[in-house]
């Protein structure tokens, strides 16, 4: 189950937020850390200030992700409720290079918080035990006393062109500062949340004949829409005002009836986790917030981590539903 929990734990390994000069227009993704090199040193101071931000889940959006930073330690949570501590080291890569530099950081786990409490894992002898464990304790005090949601600091987006109008058709990827601005992806392609892991009922699938789940379908006709050449551009929404951006990530304006319901279905089933956005009219949330009603156990989940909610009293009741259907399943 903890493994579970900490799925989007390992997206924010792979998902750091930097890699390229704000400057540059081309490049190559960034690949995770090879977890068999080898530790060389900690890296950093280990005791500095706080900084507690939130960033979206990317791509497809799952959630916002809660981080509190200490020096070479953070803390990750995309529940508000549990957490995975981390703290950074260098890596050997093993070159052997006059003008290669060697080092490179990587985080890895050294305690969770859960609703069970704190847990710490076993270190390895290139940590400080002490200082490990001063920061822990600092960690876990601000983190309870703090209060949820953090700020989201993803300004810079990354978003798949409308191929006939040139207008952002579907987030892509998000980041906080300007070092990943202006980094492309190989080739720029939206994906849905898997039907695995977010199924979507659709009545009028009661046939005999396998159709591909909405999921699967939406993700097909985000493509159509951008194109057999996907064109895809970074913008700075501090800056970018006169742009019109998809208030839940992907247009709706979808010419075909059909298309337009399958929108629907798919922003519908994710709006447990659309409610996490920050800035949203009341409008917006009002419908997601009825959207919402028939999930009451992600509601449950991630309602710690909505900024805003309108109607309590339905909040209040999806969650005791949440917690009466757990106690009746079985062990």
């Amino acid at each position: 189950m903890l493994r579970d929990l900490f799925k989007p734990i390992s997206w924010f390994r792979r998902h750091r937020g930097g890699g390229m000069d704000a400057g540059s227009a081309r490049g190559v993704e960034q690949g995770p850390a090879a977890p068999t090199e080898a530790v060389t040193r900690a890296s950093g101071e280990q005791d500095g200030a706080l900084h507690a931000y939130s960033k979206r889940m990317l791509p497809p959006f799952s959630g916002q992700l809660q981080i509190v930073e200490c020096g070479d330690a953070r803390a990750l949570s995309m529940d508000g409720e549990n957490w995975e501590i981390q703290f950074r080291f260098a890596l050997d890569t093993g070159s052997t290079r006059a003008d290669t530099n060697t080092a490179r950081e990587k985080y890895t786990a050294v305690a969770s918080i859960t609703p069970a409490g704190l847990q710490r894992l076993s270190l390895h002898p290139v940590f400080a035990t002490e200082v490990v464990a001063r920061t822990i304790e600092r960690l876990c005090a601000w983190i309870s006393d703090s209060q949820l949601p953090y700020p989201a600091s993803d300004r810079f987006e990354y978003w798949l062109l409308d191929r006939c109008e040139q207008k952002p058709l579907a987030l892509l990827r998000s980041c906080a500062d300007s070092e990943d601005f202006g980094k492309p992806m190989v080739r720029p392609v939206w994906a849905a949340m898997p039907a695995s892991q977010m199924p979507i009922e659709d009545e009028r699938d009661a046939t005999e004949d396998y159709v591909p789940p909405v999921n699967a379908r939406l993700e097909s006709l985000v493509a159509q829409r951008a194109g057999p050449s996907p064109r895809a551009a970074w913008f700075d929404r501090a800056e970018a005002t006169d742009i019109e951006f998809p208030t839940f990530l992907i247009r709706e304006d979808w010419v075909q009836e059909e298309h337009s319901r399958l929108c629907r279905l798919y922003l519908d089933r994710l709006a447990p986790r659309l409610l996490m956005l920050q800035g949203l009219s009341s409008e917006d949330r009002q419908r997601l917030e009825r959207a919402a009603r028939a999930n009451a156990l992600e509601v449950d989940r991630f309602h710690r981590l909505y900024p805003e909610v309108l109607d309590r009293k339905m909040l209040n009741a999806l969650c005791v539903e949440a917690r009466i259907r757990r106690s009746a399943q079985p062990l």
